[in-house]
């Protein structure tokens, strides 16, 4: 009778055990949510799609992705709180928490980080017939810096600064990502800024013409580069994707996943839970996600995680940076 009782409390036991397992691998988000990314033809719109599709599979979430202008454009869309989720680079997070560059009318802190994503490297595409071989070609050349205020506008500044450049020295262009692709194609402009994670589909589009070539920046003025914003890290292409005969080594940022503050802890763990139990099939849908890994989850964020996604990491073992 004994024995009865104790294999009664041990089957009893193991079914608690496997409900427990199922429950932790079923969290379940009631929400819908409007995630920001950038515009329909880059990475930020078709990563962000995948993060919603296997988000919203596991946990029942209703994640929305919408296109806008890219980083800028999304932390001022979290500040008014017209999207609740958002892809930002990681020195665009840094300028809104600290009131700097576009955000030096007020810093903007009512989001949160979720995790680092993948590298997004400062793509310097020129036309071939443009002669320019270099960033310091570009004096006096018809130049697109990006959309007015976007972040790769700031980085294209930061770049031509170290090289002793201004916007006096060029014939700036404020143009978007996909209006920049379209202006080298059509010989409106010279050369275009862009920060986008490699490949980008804009460049592999021009690079198939075979009249584009894409500048590196050279090791002296990389060192200058990192040495004034320490966000940057180097970045050298892994292959040659665009098709242009040699690597290309430039700066990178990351891009990140964000969230509002007000969003609740258990929604935010089931998100990041998500993401990283089931990050095969983020890599199976988007080779970007090969770059993403629990160990490289602050990678460029300077502290700011959300608790929710705070207490998974330390579930994890890992220390999470601010705590």
């Amino acid at each position: 009778m004994r024995r009865s009782i104790w294999a009664a409390l041990a089957v009893g036991a193991a079914l608690s055990a496997g409900a427990a397992a199922s429950f932790a691998a079923d969290r379940k988000i009631s929400g819908s949510f409007l995630m920001g990314t950038g515009s329909a033809t880059g990475n930020y719109y078709s990563f962000g799609s995948v993060l919603a599709q296997v988000i919203n599979s596991h946990t029942g979430a209703n994640i929305t992705v919408s296109s806008t202008g890219g980083s800028v454009e999304n932390v001022r869309l979290l500040k008014k709180g017209e999207n609740e989720m958002a892809l930002v680079q990681t020195d665009v997070n840094s300028y809104a928490l600290n009131g700097v560059e576009q955000f030096a009318s007020g810093a903007v802190t009512n989001f949160s980080a979720v995790t680092a994503c993948y590298p997004e490297m400062v793509q310097i595409v020129a036309s071939k017939s443009s002669g320019i071989k270099s960033v310091a070609d570009m004096r006096g050349k018809r130049i697109c810096v990006g959309a007015v205020g976007s972040g790769y506008e700031v980085a294209a500044r930061q770049i031509l600064g170290i090289y002793g450049m201004n916007y006096d020295d060029i014939d700036e262009r404020f143009l978007s990502q996909s209006e920049g692709k379209n202006a080298l194609q059509d010989d409106q402009i010279d050369a275009f800024f862009m920060c986008s994670g490699y490949p980008n589909a804009n460049v592999t589009e021009l690079s198939l013409m075979g009249k584009i070539e894409v500048i590196s920046i050279d090791g002296e003025h990389l060192k200058l580069l990192q040495e004034k914003y320490p966000f940057y890290a180097p970045f050298t292409t892994p292959d040659d994707q665009y098709n242009l005969g040699h690597p290309v080594t430039s700066v990178a940022v990351m891009s990140m996943l964000v969230v509002l503050n007000e969003i609740g802890d258990d929604d935010v763990y089931a998100m990041t839970a998500a993401i990283y139990d089931h990050l095969d099939e983020i890599r199976a849908l988007n080779k970007k996600g090969e770059y993403m890994s629990l160990e490289g989850a602050f990678r460029g964020i300077p502290g700011n995680i959300h608790p929710g996604a705070a207490r998974f990491y330390e579930e994890k073992g890992l220390k999470v940076p601010g705590r």
